[in-house]
């Protein structure tokens, strides 16, 4: 599963933008930690300062008990931690909270300095701020130590620090929540969109349509998304209409390909009706010039053949050329198979045997029933007249035709005879016994109901002949129940 655009793209503003004023906020902390650092530091010195004056005078006063009260007052403000006062030679004068005893290495007298230092004053880290106190006539008498806990420093830096990440953190949020908010109105809904359609375009919907009017991009998209969708519509209806085209071509072709086909019946009959025409008048003019005698009756029998022959030539003739006006209507091919087997078997009698097994579920067609028993009768007759005892026949759905297989165990179809078989007049058997028109019966009514009839080789068990009829299927109905049948005898 791939990364969503939501994350892609959340990352790669906010990581940037995080990564930027992280570096931001360090370099802002370090200068107000400074800033805040002096700012501690100078209260400790104004302190210091404001309290020096009055001090340097109990100081020429000798009144220590003021300097103490003094001193007391300083350290009362809450913000001191100790503070001290030093005569001129270091030694300690008064005190208040924590101070150093003695600050001789700080100061003598006359060079005490003014400033401040982080030291240790107990076990406390402290930041102590010295000022010389100063007498009557600017002589120095004394040094004042205020000092202030490093920790309290630290505390409020470290408020500084977390405070200053707190409002990092909350920005970054406020934005990742910003640019969702974003992204949703002006990415995903619309992506949503665009998607809905696309999916109801792939259930077949014709007719969705998406309105998008910002932003711009998705906008053109949407416009763009529709124009194909008329453009589909237009190919499919100029396909239709191609297809409707295309199949009034091919019906009239096959009209053109029916009259050619008649020219063809036509020099066919008479090529057929020749041969018994001129049997009939030859017999019959021998049973003119004699009396009647022993010939007379086989003449006779020979005359009726003939004619036999010529009304079965001139019924499959006109099977062939008419076709079919009749409208066609759902078949359950078991039925029609079953009820041709029948009609064979009791014509063929004793020639051969043929074995039809009824499969289970309907194998449902559309057509014309007579026509469909005409060409399954037909593909029969013509295994039965080939086979030399045994004519198989079976009857298979597949996903969108059902198969009809008719194999015998004759002699086959020679090589040379193979692209002929569905020839009209064209015929394997010896001269006076087919007509010739059969199988050409069975393609005419597999093209009428938009099927196809062939010749599949020769049948691997039974090692004769096998002819095919391939019909579409249609959806399935209740089914017919034909009895089972099988003729092994």
């Amino acid at each position: 599963m791939g990364i969503s655009l939501r994350a892609i793209g959340l990352a790669m503003l906010l990581l940037p933008v995080a990564l930027f004023t992280a570096v931001v906020v360090t370099a802002i902390v370090r200068v107000a930690e400074t800033a805040l650092e002096e700012r501690l530091q100078g209260e400790i010195e104004l302190i210091a300062r404001a309290v020096a004056p009055l001090i340097s005078r109990h100081i020429d006063q000798g009144d220590v008990f003021l300097v103490r009260q003094s001193l007391q007052g300083v350290f009362d403000i809450g913000r001191v931690y100790g503070a001290a006062v030093y005569d001129h030679e270091g030694n300690l004068v008064a005190r208040a909270g924590r101070a150093d005893a003695e600050v001789q290495a700080e100061a003598d007298a006359p060079s005490a300095a003014e400033g401040g230092s982080y030291r240790q004053v107990g076990q406390r880290d402290v930041y102590t701020f010295f000022t010389p106190l100063s007498g009557q006539g600017g002589r120095i008498n004394g040094l004042l130590q205020v000092n202030r806990e490093r920790a309290e420093i630290d505390a409020a830096l470290s408020r500084l620090r977390t405070g200053s990440w707190v409002a990092w953190g909350a920005t970054l949020l406020a934005l990742a929540l910003l640019l969702f908010f974003v992204y949703r109105r002006l990415i995903e809904w619309p992506l949503h969109r665009l998607l809905g359609g696309m999916d109801e375009v792939t259930a077949g919907s014709r007719s969705t349509r998406i309105v998008l009017r910002q932003p711009r991009e998705f906008a053109g998209l949407a416009k763009s998304f529709n124009t194909m969708i008329e453009a589909v519509d237009r190919a499919e209806a100029e396909r239709e209409a191609s297809r409707e085209r295309e199949l009034a071509l091919l019906g009239r072709l096959q009209e053109t390909e029916k009259i050619a086909a008649i020219g063809r019946v036509a020099a066919g009959i008479a090529h057929e009706l020749g041969a018994p025409l001129s049997v009939i008048a030859g017999r019959a003019a021998r049973v003119r010039r004699r009396e009647p005698g022993p010939d007379t009756h086989y003449d006779l029998e020979q005359i009726d053949q003939e004619t036999w022959r010529l009304k079965a030539i001139v019924e499959q003739l006109l099977e062939y050329c008419r076709g079919t006006e009749r409208e066609h209507r759902p078949l359950d091919m078991r039925v029609v198979v079953t009820s041709a087997v029948r009609v064979v078997s009791e014509e063929e009698g004793g020639e051969a045997t043929c074995t039809w097994r009824v499969p289970e579920g309907g194998m449902w067609v559309s057509g014309d029933r007579v026509r469909l028993e005409i060409a399954v009768t037909n593909l029969l007759r013509n295994a039965m007249r080939h086979a030399e005892g045994h004519v198989r026949v079976s009857l298979q759905a597949e996903a969108s035709h059902v198969r009809l297989r008719v194999a015998d165990d004759g002699a086959g179809v020679a090589a040379k005879d193979a692209e002929r078989l569905f020839e009209p007049f064209f015929t394997r058997q010896v001269s006076g016994r087919g007509t010739g028109l059969g199988l050409a019966i069975v393609a005419s009514v597999a093209l009428e109901h938009s099927g196809d009839a062939a010749y599949a080789g020769l049948d691997p068990e039974l090692g004769g002949a096998v002819f095919e009829l391939r019909l579409p299927v249609i959806a399935a109905r209740a089914d017919s129940q034909p009895s089972r049948e099988s003729r092994d005898d």
